[in-house]
């Protein structure tokens, strides 16, 4: 039987961040949530009866991860993206920031300049200052409602970078890049022998008709020289079990990147509950998720159409991938500061702001549609009776 994601689940007093972390981040705890990237929707009904009889047995010591579970992940892989990654290339990680920031540690050095390309998720730039390492932005082009890569500055700044943080799909401008801006990205990290950590997270949450290539998939120099990171988390709802799949098809780099993870962070053997978790979802998620993926793309519809029909002068960035588009303000003649205070004062509602994402991203905001339509619905009024008010 399927899941009625219309169904509204009361998170609150469950210390999760969307709900009870709201205050901190807002200063208030009234309002209508649709910010930080998790879904309002239940897991799959076998991740909830896998974690159920993984709790039935009393003792929860340290793990290893049993026969099949990076067989599982590969599967869905193949199934999904055409790659077929060997279970021996798979490292774990609690996160793919955790992964992001072994990367920085083993292959660069202080100083070190690293590409990025914000507007973008933001903890690449503040992992990359706390880590010591020099920022390099390579600043998407926005026109007509299309984010693109300003391909002339990207060759100049690979010429200088030792690292690139490729966000693919990318979050926040939900770009599915295409393969053929894929070739020009790899063929220009192939000429300064740059090598590319790929955050793929969401690779699994694109719309018809985009697809997505994982950069592995590229070519056999792409494939020895990048660092593929993909999670349950977004895919099914997981964030909280903190489990990541980060691929690495180059002995040297995956020998050199799971020394600084075994033995300088000691986090490489997983959780009971995750391990339990990712693999359900992975081998019996399907329907699932087939379901998720038809829910959301009516979200992403009704949003679209309400505001076109009463709020024209806000604009949805069409998203081709992520369940957290951008939506365009430019027509509400404010600052970022002014639509940060009148989103949370006038309309009631908690949005993430584009600023926070880097230079590009002053004008947006970014909702989270990955929630009950009524919820779109209760922002879609609550936004036109503030606007009404102004």
């Amino acid at each position: 039987m399927g899941v009625n994601f219309d169904y509204a689940i009361d998170r609150r007093n469950t210390n999760c961040s969307k709900y009870d972390g709201m205050e901190a981040s807002f200063g208030r705890n009234d309002l209508l949530p649709l910010w930080i990237a998790d879904m309002d929707f239940p897991v799959p009904e076998a991740v909830t009866e896998a974690l159920k009889k993984r709790a039935e047995h009393p003792v929860y010591g340290y793990n290893i991860f049993p026969k099949g579970y990076f067989e599982a992940f590969a599967s869905w892989t193949e199934r999904h993206h055409d790659w077929s990654p060997k279970s021996a290339w798979v490292c774990h990680t609690p996160g793919v920031l955790t992964a992001l920031s072994t990367a920085i540690l083993a292959f660069t050095q202080p100083g070190d300049p690293v590409l990025i390309q914000p507007p973008v998720y933001f903890p690449f730039q503040s992992t990359l200052e706390a880590l010591g390492r020099t920022v390099l932005n390579n600043q998407l082009l926005y026109e007509d409602g299309h984010f693109s890569i300003d391909f002339a500055d990207f060759e100049e700044k690979a010429k200088k970078a030792k690292l690139f943080i490729f966000c693919s799909p990318h979050n926040p401008s939900s770009r599915v890049w295409k393969r053929e801006e894929l070739e020009r990205i790899e063929a220009v990290c192939r000429k300064n022998n740059l090598l590319v950590f790929s955050d793929e997270i969401h690779c699994d949450i694109v719309y018809q008709p985009n697809k997505h290539t994982v950069f592995a998939n590229l070519s056999e120099w792409a494939r020895e020289h990048c660092i593929i990171a993909m999670a349950p988390s977004k895919t099914f709802n997981l964030a909280g079990l903190e489990m990541s799949h980060i691929t690495i098809p180059n002995k040297e780099l995956r020998e050199k990147f799971q020394y600084l993870l075994r033995y300088g962070l000691h986090v490489a053997n997983g959780n009971s509950f995750g391990i339990a978790a990712a693999q359900a979802a992975y081998t019996h998620g399907e329907e699932w998720y087939r379901d998720l993926m038809a829910y959301l793309t009516g979200n992403i519809e009704f949003l679209d159409e309400a505001l076109k029909k009463w709020i024209p002068q806000v604009k949805l960035v069409r998203p081709e991938s992520t369940y957290i588009p951008l939506l365009d303000m430019e027509g509400l003649h404010m600052d970022s500061q002014e639509l940060w205070d009148f989103m949370i004062q006038k309309a009631g509602v908690a949005l993430h702001a584009g600023r926070t994402f880097g230079p590009g991203g002053e004008q947006f905001m970014r909702i989270n549609v990955g929630t009950q339509r009524a919820n779109l619905q209760l922002f879609i009024e609550r936004l036109r009776t503030a606007l009404a008010r102004r």
